[in-house]
Formats: C-alpha cells, structure tokens, sequence
C-alpha cells in the first residue's frame, strides 16, 4: 500500500474512534443534559429579554416582564423608576456579556468537565479496554483520539452557548461583539488543558468522582496561585528561611505547572471590553501545561498492563 494510502487508513481510523466518543457520550446522556441546559439557557435570554432600541441607544428595556429604564447608572427594572435618559446600546451588550463572562463561563467550563469526566475510567473498564485495544492503531494514538473527540464534543457546546448568546444579543440590539466570540475561543483552549489534567486523573486513578474533584481543584488553585506570585512582597510574611524557600517554591511550580486561569479571565474580559490584550502568553503557557499533562497521561496509558 502506498504511503498516502496508510495516511488515509489512519486518518479514516482516528476519525472513527472520534465519532465513537461522540456517541458514548451521547449515550451516557450527561453530554445531552449539558446541550439541554445550555439551549434552555438561551431560549431564556430569547424570551425573557426585550429592548427597544433607537439610533443605537437604548429607550426602554425588559426582563421577565419587569419593566426598566435607562439611567446614568445603567437600567433600573420597575414603574417609573428613573427619567428616561437613554443609555448606548453598546455600552449594555458588553455590560451583559461580561456579567455572563464571570458568571456562567466558569458554570459552562464545568458542566463541560462533568460531561467528559466519565470517559477514561469508563475505557479503561475491562471488557471496552479489550475492545478498543484490539482496534489497528498505536496506544498514544487512540488515547490521544479519544481525548481529541471529547474536546470537539465539548468545545462545541461552549462555542454553542457562547455564539447563541453574541447572535441573541444582536438580534435584540443590533450590537455585533467579535470579540465575545474570541473570549469564547479562549475559554474552549482553557477546557482543553483542564480536560487533560482530567484524563490523567482518570488514567491514573480510574475514577470519574476524583477526576471531577481534581479539575476543580486545579481550576481553583491555578486562580488562587496567580496572586502571590504576581505580589513579591508576600514572603516577608514568613520569618522562616526554609519555609520562605519552600513555599516560594510550591507558588512557582503550581504557577508554571498550571493553566493561567486568572490570566486568561482578565484576556477574556479585555476582549469582551475591546480592550488591547497586553500579552498572549497566557494561552500559549495553558497550551503548554495542558499538553504536558496530556503527554504524562499517554505515557502512563502506553505503559499500563490492561
């Protein structure tokens, strides 16, 4: 066979083991529970909120059937609450779309995890282990496809919830924002590194619940851990040379060994504001420590006795 032929098998083979993700995640409904909430979410925002909208500024808005008003401060819901001074259609599209940028990115990000958490220990049970290792491809190969299938599956939702609300909010306001749809971009990056400390995890221990447990606690350390590193005063705390040494130590391996979820956050928020993005290193120091993690969990897959 020639050398584009077993190209075109393998690539037939890869696309066939991301098409089997898709459906055992289907089929474990938690992927269809997470598109339910997501297209509920948006048919909400559809029908709960209503603007009236004049030469680009907003006369009159409503939520749930609450009536507002635009005021200097922003919109105040009720019956005649404030004068009606207009407020620019703009300035409330990106107001929304951070508020749900701090909100319900991060409930999005999870309830991506909870839907993908049971995809490793689930493989590597004995009898779909047997089964998928019987298959005509290399270890790293279908480890690495099924991660990559899970990521698709996934990312996709993100991206469906972060477009369908930049559509609804422009549909409402005629305010067209790319770069809420970029921030979107930017968190799917972020769920592919999370999503690989989570495989490794359910590589190594073989369980949804700590693979779950442990994306959490990598989120919330890689947010916490960015705040004494960027303080360098914070080791004067501690009067102790060795404690100082080694503390300084755990902040800067976890810093670098991590996603940079505060840092990304504060890109997303600047892209949302149509602020200039002072440094992209952040997405490509996440792409690093979610490949790092990845490559550790294909190691160790490779290397198992099933």
């Amino acid at each position: 066979m020639s050398r584009e032929g077993l190209r075109a098998g393998g690539g037939m083979k890869v696309a066939a083991i991301l098409l089997d993700t898709a459906r055992e995640l289907a089929y474990r409904k938690t992927l269809i529970v997470y598109f339910g909430i997501v297209t509920l979410t948006l048919l909400v925002l559809l029908l709960a909120l209503q603007t009236d909208v004049a030469d680009g500024v907003i006369t009159g808005i409503s939520l749930f059937g609450l009536e507002g008003q635009a005021s200097p401060h922003g919109f105040a819901f009720g019956t005649g609450a404030t004068q009606n001074m207009g407020m620019d259609a703009e300035t409330l599209v990106r107001a929304m779309q951070i508020a749900m940028t701090w909100t319900l990115y991060p409930v999005g990000v999870m309830l991506a995890v909870f839907a993908t958490a049971s995809l490793v220990p689930h493989m590597l049970e004995k009898g779909t282990i047997d089964l998928l290792l019987s298959k005509p491809v290399s270890r790293p190969v279908l480890f690495a496809s099924r991660y990559l299938g899970a990521l698709l599956v996934a990312g996709a939702n993100l991206l469906y919830f972060v477009g369908g609300v930049g559509v609804i909010l422009a549909f409402k306001t005629g305010v067209w924002n790319g770069g809420f749809f970029l921030a979107g971009l930017l968190m799917t990056v972020y769920f592919g590194a999370l999503l690989a400390f989570l495989v490794l995890v359910g590589t190594l221990l073989r369980s949804t619940t700590i693979g779950i447990m442990a994306a959490a606690a990598v989120y919330f350390v890689s947010l916490i851990i960015a705040f004494p590193h960027a303080n360098a005063d914070w080791p004067n705390l501690l009067t102790s040379k060795v404690a100082r040494f080694g503390t300084q130590a755990v902040v800067e391996v976890l810093y670098h060994a991590l996603p940079r979820t505060y840092e990304l956050g504060s890109m997303v928020t600047s892209l949302v504001l149509d602020k200039p993005v002072v440094s992209w290193m952040p997405v490509v120091w996440t792409l690093v420590s979610g490949a790092g993690a990845l490559a550790l969990a294909i190691v160790h897959f490779r290397r198992t006795d099933f």
